[in-house]
């Protein structure tokens, strides 16, 4: 791969062009993005953040928090002077990205629904941010841990399974999510792959679904020892152990940490359902 650098605009995930910049101030409104700019090297450029924004610690806390991702005080994102907003259309309200165009400041959002969305969206920021070699430097690393989850596929069945992100009621991660994106390359087969987005279900269903590995994230809702016990139970899974809590993190954040998450999520299949060994080279 080389740098290169898309005139006169980039198209943000609304169709949106937005001038390649680059911009010194920038307002980020999702936890991914904001880590990311810091993961590129421009953390120094952020002027403004949401509350949830909390990566990388011991960084971020320099940054104004100014609000949520859905309820952003625009008032105290606009004291900062930004000169440029990252959104994302899954966290963010389009009637906010609205308000802050029409203040004068542009808005490029995304919205990572596979791991080409992913590598993209690199490119884009190191655009926008003038950071091109560290992007082109992630975009690298993404790839080559795709390759090697490309090759733990191969070697393996897919696993059926789920990843609930949510209680009272249950929720899954359905198809054309980032969440089904990152579990298919990994080799999980999403059972709610069928459902669009996040849909409500039930213990029953889950069950008649039949996955062998249930995922509980710790975000946005934080599933506890107890929950895994009752969720194996009634998917009728040999025990809470196939109901693994895993970070969150893993699976919902994209950007340059999406790498080590691939590689994690590896390992941690692996305890589920081992890979066989890689053939000897030549």
């Amino acid at each position: 791969m080389t740098p290169t650098r898309n005139t006169p605009g980039l198209l943000d995930a609304r169709g949106v062009a937005v001038v390649p910049g680059p911009y010194l101030r920038v307002a980020s409104l999702v936890p991914s993005l904001t880590d990311t700019v810091f993961g590129l090297g421009r953390g120094d450029n952020l002027v403004a953040r949401t509350a949830y924004c909390e990566e990388p610690r011991g960084l971020v806390a320099r940054v104004p928090a100014c609000g949520g991702t859905k309820n952003p005080r625009l008032d105290a994102i606009l004291a900062q002077r930004p000169d440029l907003v990252l959104a994302c259309l899954e966290e963010n309200k389009t009637a906010h990205l609205d308000a802050l165009a029409a203040a004068g400041v542009p808005v490029f959002a995304v919205m990572p629904r596979s791991l080409d969305d992913v590598d993209m969206l690199l490119k884009d920021l190191g655009i926008l941010l003038d950071a091109e070699v560290a992007a082109l430097s992630a975009r690298e690393t993404l790839a080559a841990a795709r390759a090697d989850a490309a090759a733990a596929r191969g070697r393996r069945p897919a696993v059926a399974a789920a990843t609930l992100i949510w209680k009272d009621p249950w929720m899954a991660a359905g198809g054309h999510t980032h969440i089904d994106a990152v579990m298919a390359e990994v080799g999980l087969r999403n059972v709610y792959a069928g459902h669009e987005d996040y849909p409500a279900t039930t213990l029953e269903e889950l069950a008649a679904l039949a996955p062998a590995l249930v995922l509980l994230p710790d975000e946005p809702y934080h599933f506890t020892k107890r929950d895994a016990a009752a969720v194996a139970e009634a998917a009728r899974l040999a025990g809470p152990e196939r109901c693994p809590r895993v970070p969150g993190k893993l699976l919902s954040w994209y950007g340059t940490r999406t790498a080590g998450s691939l590689r994690e999520l590896l390992r941690l299949l692996d305890r589920y359902a081992p890979a066989a060994p890689a053939p000897p080279a030549g």
